[in-house]
């Protein structure tokens, strides 16, 4: 059988690695050397210890193991044949996706987005996702990181100039090895630019099924991280890099079909919005602030969601609006979708993608009503505000009784306990503003 492995000149059973999500998004693996990993998909023995890490390699007392928290043993660990591709410009750098099976499965990132498109696989429809992501390029190393103050970072480019040609033409070089290394991995883009803010650069991936469209989204995230280091760049997907410049997003497309045909357009309907895409919408802004931890899973997340940096601060829709939380976007039925906004770039894609999703489907379940849609700044017509804080959201999301029934309460109970300590982890972090502020004077 010809495989993508032997299509792309590249040796599985020599340099081949295994990637797996933890519960921020971060590629947790290892290279496997001496088997060959083409074909069908192989469960081995993989430390469960990355699921109770947090972003530091601390450990986070969840309850998730039958072991003492000291004693962590190994998990059976799905390696997904399917899933290879190449991940580096140089060389044969070569990554198969993996996911816990057996005792972890329902604690899987990977695995709570399957039981998510199950669902909406049980009501007879398929997802098509395409996600969008901001990120940062600073003309720094790991160690002028460490030793510079952030005011002497340097950023790629100086001040907002966004959608520029000028720049996009003398950093062409840049964007040349971003497109190709994307094509090698099998990423397709539909879309690179420089956005407003200082090195800011957006790249919309091609929308696809909407596992794989997470898989792509998750390895173009360490891939980029990747490739600016080994070009003397760092590369961040932070939410809020600082108070001065906007934050930077992670934006979903999302569509539905059934036989074959896009759910979410009525040619009778105004705007063509079907009623399955309004049902949709109104499940989205219903669960909104219950879900939005998995949307907004860090600290740092909530200093995005501010009036005048082009992110929701309520949940709302509105018709091309890009004020609003959900932005609904009419056109042929082959480009009629939805824009779920509330996610920064600092998202897990799988947990992102199954809380637009999965909030979604709950919608056409339970029918529940459909606020007006918003033509003006969403920020001054808001009747609700989104959680303010990793706090608040987390308890929403831990009291939820729809979250434990759309994810599973196992899931539900350890991401909760692991944003509780990401809580704990920063606000009690004494700052240097807090020392500039009220060192002398208070």
């Amino acid at each position: 059988m010809t495989t993508e492995a032997t299509l792309t000149g590249a040796s599985p059973a020599r340099a081949a690695m295994i990637g797996v999500s933890d519960f921020d998004g971060v590629l947790r693996g290892k290279h496997v050397l001496g088997e060959d990993l083409s074909g069908q998909d192989k469960v081995i023995k993989f430390s469960e210890a990355v699921l109770a890490w947090d972003c530091s390699d601390r450990v986070i007392p969840i309850s998730f193991t039958q072991q003492p928290l000291s004693a962590f043993g190994d998990a059976d660990l799905r390696i997904l044949s399917a899933t290879g591709r190449s991940v580096s410009d140089v060389g044969n750098q070569y990554l198969y996706l993996a996911e816990f099976t057996g005792a972890h499965e329902n604690i899987c990132p990977r695995g709570v987005l399957r039981k998510v498109l199950r669902r909406a696989a049980d009501l007879g429809y398929r997802c098509a996702v395409g996600f969008e992501f901001e990120f940062m390029l600073f003309k720094e190393n790991a160690d002028t990181i460490e030793d510079k103050p952030f005011s002497e970072w340097a950023p790629l480019t100086r001040g907002p100039f966004g959608y520029s040609i000028m720049r996009s033409v003398a950093q062409h070089e840049l964007f040349d090895e971003i497109l190709a290394l994307c094509e090698k991995a099998r990423i397709p883009l539909s879309g690179l630019h420089f956005e407003t803010g200082p090195g800011v650069v957006e790249a919309s991936l091609r929308h696809c099924d909407a596992l794989e469209a997470a898989d792509r989204a998750t390895i173009f995230k360490s891939m980029i991280k990747a490739w600016a280091q080994r070009r003397g760049l760092m590369a961040t997907f932070m939410a809020k890099v600082s108070e001065d410049w906007p934050g930077q997003s992670g934006h979903i497309h999302i569509s539905m079909s059934s036989d074959g045909q896009n759910a979410f357009y009525d040619s009778n309907a105004v705007g063509n919005f079907s009623k399955v895409m309004r049902q949709f919408i109104a499940g989205q802004l219903n669960y909104m602030n219950e879900f939005c931890v998995l949307a907004a899973p860090n600290f740092n997340s909530y200093k995005r969601l501010v009036p005048g940096c082009w992110a929701p601060i309520c949940p709302s829709w509105g018709v091309d609006n890009r004020s609003c939380a959900v932005r609904a976007i009419s056109g042929e039925p082959s480009v009629h979708r939805l824009e779920y906004r509330l996610a920064g770039a600092d998202v897990n894609p799988y947990l992102a993608l199954a809380c637009a999703i999965g909030s979604g489907i709950l919608g056409l379940e339970t029918g529940v009503a459909l606020p007006a849609s918003i033509a003006g700044d969403a920020s001054v017509e808001m009747t609700a505000r989104l959680p303010q804080s990793l706090s608040e959201a987390t308890s929403r999301f831990a009291q939820s009784a729809a979250a434990n029934e759309v994810f599973g309460e196992r899931f539900v109970e350890a991401f909760s306990c692991s944003r509780r300590w990401e809580w704990d982890a920063v606000r009690n972090r004494v700052t240097d503003f807090e020392r500039r502020r009220y060192f002398e004077i208070i």
